[in-house]
């Protein structure tokens, strides 16, 4: 029932590119600081396996996150490019609507003692997700539509308690991705160039073409915590890249039928190669006394490997490319958890967010940006044996500027669109979380 539920919903990234590098109820209110050291639960074994082995007993937590986006494109007369760019005609449409969304999302982890110095767990959670849709006339409608990625991570894991200070964690990621893509197709300007009189009619006679695809793939992740003096921790993780080969189909519409007959508009089987990225962490955490941990993380991910988004048919044709050029990035985190008595704890916590998109390869599907992220959490002790985490995060992100030129058809690229203009994006995410030990 959960994986199932993973799948539907899954779709909304909040973290750079379209990561969803954080998914603990408990690490939220402090925007990640501390996430590879804290071990306030079982939620560990996404951020640091190795963090287990402080975990006492057998523990279940499980979490719902809500993930409100808000994308909007500000359009600045995007055009089509004939000639020497007078009279270039500008392109019809919107500005596509609010291309973010709601999404609802869960996540499971279990731990257990095998002795007392080995410790086991699971974990199900979704590391990456992302969903933009515009309204179908919108502008760019030619470069983007529909785009959404979903993950579900299944992830068991093992620790081992080498002494009191040292601790070290691995786990087996088997990793499942779906994903689809979307766009119109200007067959009016493709029979005005092509001197079809019957259907020329540029931005008039649009089709579609839908691209689906999936694939499970494999990693691994590592871990080891260290205690350096008494009450300062310091904890070090990476997480493999995974290879994924999609495959799936490809679906053309509205195709008229003066160029139903070419091969490049048939439907069929496709394939594509992504790989999600790698990513290293160090995390550090101080107790400056019995009231106040004070925390900070570095989270490297190598974003490089996304050089191009290339789709082809299962016979090596070419169905499209786009040249996507990313970036490695950090992130920052510092905060802060004030243990207010027995039964409640606070957190607090900022990070900033490097994002992996080039502003000359930026594109409608991930409108991507720098961006600050604000925490603000509360942890509940119900009973002994069950407490309650309550997260907040805001995210800030820097206005992302667009300017794409794309050919209009690939049988004239010298004539291209256009597509000029400013996003504004803020994220919002609340999350529960309930953590029961047995």
């Amino acid at each position: 029932m959960l994986l199932g539920t993973l799948l539907v919903i899954s779709n909304v990234a909040y973290a750079a590119g379209f990561a969803l590098t954080e998914m603990s109820g408990s690490s939220i209110g402090n925007a990640f600081a501390g996430a590879g050291t804290a071990a306030e639960d079982a939620s560990t074994i996404l951020t640091n396996p190795a963090d287990l082995s402080r975990i006492q007993g057998a523990q279940l937590s499980v979490a719902g996150y809500a993930i409100k986006s808000s994308i909007n494109f500000n359009n600045n007369d995007s055009r089509t490019l004939v000639g020497a760019g007078v009279g270039d005609p500008l392109l019809s449409g919107g500005s596509g609507g609010d291309a973010g969304d709601l999404a609802l999302l869960p996540t499971l982890y279990y731990a257990a003692d095998v002795n007392d110095h080995v410790k086991i767990g699971l974990g199900v959670f979704s590391p990456f997700g992302l969903k933009t849709e515009y309204d179908s006339q919108w502008v760019g409608r030619y470069d983007a539509i529909k785009s959404e990625l979903k993950t579900i991570n299944i992830n068991p894991a093992l620790a081992f308690k080498v002494d009191d200070r040292l601790s070290l964690g691995f786990g087996i990621n088997a990793q499942y991705i779906s994903a689809e893509l979307s766009n119109a197709l200007d067959f009016g300007s493709v029979c005005a160039m092509a001197a079809i009189d019957t259907c020329a009619a540029p931005q008039a006679r649009d089709g579609e073409l839908n691209l689906k695809g999936n694939d499970w793939g494999w990693g691994y992740n590592l871990g080891l915590m260290t205690e350096l003096v008494q009450g300062t921790r310091v904890g070090l993780a990476y997480r493999s890249k995974v290879h994924h080969h999609l495959k799936g189909g490809a679906r053309f519409s509205n195709v008229p039928t003066e160029l139903s007959w070419l091969p490049d508009l048939a439907n069929g089987p496709i394939k594509a190669d992504i790989t999600l990225p790698e990513t290293a962490l160090i995390s550090v955490l101080h107790q400056l006394n019995d009231q106040w941990d004070i925390m900070g993380d570095v989270l490297w991910t190598r974003w490089s490997q996304f050089e191009e988004l290339r789709v082809e048919r299962t016979d090596g044709a070419l169905i499209g490319a786009t040249a996507e050029n990313w970036h490695n990035t950090k992130r920052y985190s510092l905060g802060a958890t004030y243990k207010y008595d027995d039964a409640w704890k606070l957190r607090f916590g900022v990070a900033y967010d490097e994002s992996p998109v080039p502003d000359a390869f930026r594109n409608p599907r991930i409108p991507d940006e720098n961006r600050w992220v604000l925490g603000l959490g509360a942890n509940y002790k119900i009973s002994k044996s069950a407490m309650l985490d309550i997260g907040y995060l805001r995210i800030f992100m820097k206005d992302a500027p667009l300017d794409l030129n794309t050919p209009v058809t690939p049988f004239v690229p010298t004539v291209t669109r256009n597509l000029a203009g400013s996003y504004n994006t803020d994220v919002d995410v609340f999350s529960l979380q309930y953590t029961y030990a047995f």
